[in-house]
């Protein structure tokens, strides 16, 4: 397994840069990538029918670790084809508006399976043997994604959750990214005064700070992005975040729960130090 699925990878990982660089229309991306991935597909579960896993944490390997990287992009780009299709061609406005919804269901997308996406989160792998091991008993979720999961010898109960888990991670980066380029180019560039104060902690705990005032709403009634608050923290505290926030984001949400450590030890310094002054 090893030796095949390694060239496969690799070759795949390759030519999917490939056609990232040859086009920057999304929507050509879009197809070329998922017309490749298509024949990639094929080419995997015709090995798969007839592989034999040498033991239990093999197969658990394939379905968790490794069929994903291909699956998620086929989700991924069938999704960014999508929004692509139905973006308003000549309304910046109606582009924000578009992308904004489209990134509003990817927010909302950890509710479907609480309990798995919770599972998956913590990095817990005491369930794997019923999740990414095939069984003809078990139950498959089939979707409009007909390809992934027509067949219960090519996929497990949870790989293809996996694999849609992983591809919402990169979409919301993906959308965020398209928001901000928007309203990058219809803003004006003003003068910046230089904050006489500098951050001196971590960048992720920065942005654990920031995504924690966002979700409360704590910036003009909650209609401020996430983009326009780190660029107000960027210029207020001489830290440069960029579009790094979502990658960090992204690294707090695969965190092991308490996802808010950075949060937790402010609440429990603040208390230790309040309780000291009546001590």
């Amino acid at each position: 397994m090893q030796i095949y699925c390694s060239a496969f990878f690799c070759e795949f990982e390759l030519e999917i840069e490939k056609i990232k660089k040859a086009t920057i229309d999304p929507i050509s991306q879009a197809k070329l990538v998922l017309q490749y991935i298509q024949i990639k597909l094929k080419e995997l579960f015709k090995w798969l029918k007839k592989y034999i896993f040498n033991s239990v944490e093999d197969e658990i390997h394939f379905f968790k670790e490794l069929k994903i990287k291909i699956t998620s992009k086929y989700i991924l780009y069938k999704k960014i084809l999508e929004i692509e299709l139905k973006s308003p061609s000549n309304s910046k406005k109606l582009k924000i508006k578009h992308y904004e919804k489209a990134l509003d269901i990817c927010y909302q997308f950890s509710k479907k399976d609480k309990e798995f996406y919770k599972y998956f989160r913590s990095g817990s792998s005491y369930n794997d043997h019923l999740y990414f091991i095939r069984n003809s008993d078990k139950e498959i979720i089939n979707s409009d994604i007909i390809l992934i999961n027509f067949d219960k010898k090519l996929c497990t109960s949870h790989d293809l959750k996996l694999a849609s888990i992983i591809a919402n991670d990169i979409l919301e980066i993906y959308l965020e990214e398209k928001i901000e380029q928007i309203k990058n180019s219809c803003n004006t560039k003003h003068p910046v005064v230089k904050s006489k104060l500098t951050w001196t902690g971590t960048k992720i705990e920065m942005v654990e700070l920031i995504y924690s005032l966002y979700y409360q709403k704590m910036f003009n009634g909650g209609n401020t992005g996430i983009k326009e608050i780190a660029e107000e923290f960027s210029r207020a505290f001489n830290i440069q975040l960029d579009n790094s926030i979502y990658r960090c984001f992204t690294d707090i949400k695969n965190r092991p729960d308490p996802k808010g450590k950075f949060l937790n030890g402010l609440s429990e310094n603040l208390d230790e130090n309040i309780n000291d002054e009546f001590d």
